[in-house]
């Protein structure tokens, strides 16, 4: 609120009134946040009385201000597109999330509760993300210099950005995207044997990268992988996938991953609605576009 004084000059000043009401509180919020993380506060630094509470009793008030559309629905949320090429040493937001277009307003998070302190900002946070689902979007890359070599072990990576993620404990559906580079030493129409060899150690490498990363996440629910194949011949022609490959494919995961994959799935059976049993589902098939192929599989 704005106060108007008129001076004997017939000058006009204009002088602020702090008043509780009115956007200022909100304005005051958002400048001690914007402080927070230019000066790198502490959170008692703009302290809140709710801080002195211990902090069972800080999440049970927490959770009486949570939004609630009085549906059995969880809130669906996704994460950004981690990409494999995403720096560790680049300043990315970790605790930023999307919600899924259905997700109705009444079910979604308040922006002033945000604007407290960062403490109490991320209390709030895990408090929601406990009660949502939240899927993760991840590439997985591996470099196809990697394979050219015969006792190379091909190896994939993403970004390390992932594994702070403070909504990661909470995670409860993981979106893979899995770019798989791969320059074979077979000649056009040669053996398959050293094909599917290729291909058993490739998925051994993927799994271990896939492990890393859900290894903090002991909420999963389904896992879904969505492959790009980008497979070549030594000349430089490209490979075309067939039918075969993929089934071949299909088999190297069903040896190397599906027993990982159903231990994850399976490891809280007392989970937010998981199924007692959980499964492997595999859909196959191949598309080109330029020299792209791919392959998508669910578990």
């Amino acid at each position: 609120m704005t106060t108007l004084h008129h001076r004997a000059s017939s000058k006009f000043t204009l002088t602020p009134t702090l008043t509780s009401d009115g956007p200022y509180k909100n304005r005051q919020s958002q400048l001690f946040r914007e402080l927070e993380v230019l000066l790198e506060l502490t959170p008692s630094t703009f302290s809140s009385a709710l801080l002195a509470l211990p902090r069972e009793i800080r999440d049970r008030i927490i959770t009486h201000v949570l939004p609630d559309d009085n549906t059995a629905a969880r809130p669906e949320l996704h994460t950004c597109l981690w990409g494999a090429d995403m720096s560790t040493g680049e300043p990315w937001r970790h605790d930023i999330f999307g919600y899924a277009s259905h997700v109705h307003k009444r079910a979604r998070l308040r922006p002033e509760l945000l604007l407290i302190n960062r403490q109490l900002r991320a209390e709030v946070l895990e408090n929601y993300w406990r009660g949502s689902k939240i899927t993760l979007h991840a590439e997985l890359r591996n470099n196809s210099q990697t394979t050219n070599s015969k006792d190379a072990v091909p190896s994939f990576s993403f970004s390390q950005h992932v594994l702070k993620l403070p909504m990661l404990v909470h995670v409860t559906h993981v979106r893979f995207y899995i770019e798989w580079n791969y320059t074979t030493l077979v000649r056009v129409g040669g053996s398959r044997e050293r094909i599917f060899t290729d291909q058993t150690r490739m998925a051994s490498s993927l799994m271990l990268c896939m492990d890393k990363m859900l290894t903090p996440c002991p909420s999963i629910e389904t896992i879904e992988l969505s492959v790009l194949f980008f497979w070549k011949y030594r000349s430089g022609k490209m490979y075309s996938l067939s039918m075969q490959d993929l089934f071949e494919l299909e088999d190297v995961f069903k040896q190397e991953a599906e027993a990982r994959w159903l231990r994850l799935l399976g490891r809280d059976k007392v989970g937010k609605g998981k199924a007692a049993a959980a499964g492997v589902g595999y859909k196959a098939s191949t598309e080109k576009k330029g020299t792209e192929q791919i392959a998508s599989w669910r578990g």
